[in-house]
């Protein structure tokens, strides 16, 4: 069984590896999953709504979404690292996503000036200006980036077809701060071997990110036939890439990381 919808705007305090304590952002809809991907991995199943100019009235007010973050900083503030921006898809999407993110800093600035601002992205809108600029907001930019060329962009991450790896790489390439993250898997699509592998390295050193996380998945997937990569493949790829491209990049697992 896939992982139940955020419910609510804001969710948690949660606790990961790469974050610390965290409270959660949700600007999408708690009752469908709306993406501009469909990514075969997906811990929250199959997307409903993908679209990557979506309808503006799928989303919550944007007075409604900041009344409700503002009443999780006054609860949670003095016990979390991060403020991330995540939720049942991808929040970029919101239409007065820029808009929101900058009140939340002036927030974050008043009530909680300590704790950092995150986002985890599936980069499909960093080359549009007012995305790009927004995303220069945050401390943490997690992009995702699991393909280098675009039959495996297709096959893993099945994005709406106005979405163009070309304008991915571009776009993250003027994110400052930029941090990747990278989903590997195997089985009947497969990102850790053979061309798909070699392109993404590719890609990785092209856009020179500040930090590379990788990651398999630990938690139940979408789609059957997607194989979790073990630590021990996780560790051996964060190495060839350290050593090869001289990037810095991490490897996660359920129990640890490298």
């Amino acid at each position: 069984m896939v992982l139940w919808l955020q419910e609510g705007v804001t969710y948690g305090p949660i606790h990961s590896r790469r974050l610390g304590h965290s409270l959660g952002i949700n600007l999408l809809p708690d009752n469908y999953k709306l993406c501009s991907f469909d990514c075969v991995y997906c811990q929250y199943g199959r997307t409903e709504v993908k679209a990557l100019s979506p309808e503006p009235d799928r989303f919550r007010d944007i007075d409604w979404v900041l009344r409700a973050i503002e009443i999780g900083l006054l609860m949670y503030g003095d016990r979390i690292d991060y403020v991330t921006f995540s939720g049942n898809g991808e929040p970029t999407l919101h239409p007065d996503f820029p808009s929101i993110v900058s009140a939340v800093r002036d927030l974050r600035d008043r009530l909680c000036p300590e704790v950092k601002l995150a986002i985890f992205s599936n980069s499909t809108t960093a080359h549009l200006p007012p995305i790009r600029d927004t995303l220069a907001l945050f401390d943490a930019p997690i992009m995702k980036v699991d393909a280098g060329d675009p039959e495996t962009l297709a096959c893993i991450n099945r994005p709406d077809p106005a979405a163009k790896l070309e304008h991915i790489i571009e776009g993250l390439k003027q994110v400052p701060g930029l941090i990747v993250q990278s989903v590997l898997i195997d089985g009947q699509v497969t990102n850790i071997k053979g061309p798909a592998y070699q392109a993404w390295l590719a890609a990785l050193t092209e856009l020179r990110p500040t930090q590379i996380q990788i990651y398999s998945t630990d938690r139940p997937v979408a789609e059957p036939g997607v194989k979790r990569v073990p630590p021990a493949t996780l560790r051996h790829i964060a190495r060839y890439v350290k050593e090869r491209a001289g990037l810095q990049i991490d490897a996660y697992w359920s129990s640890g990381h490298e």
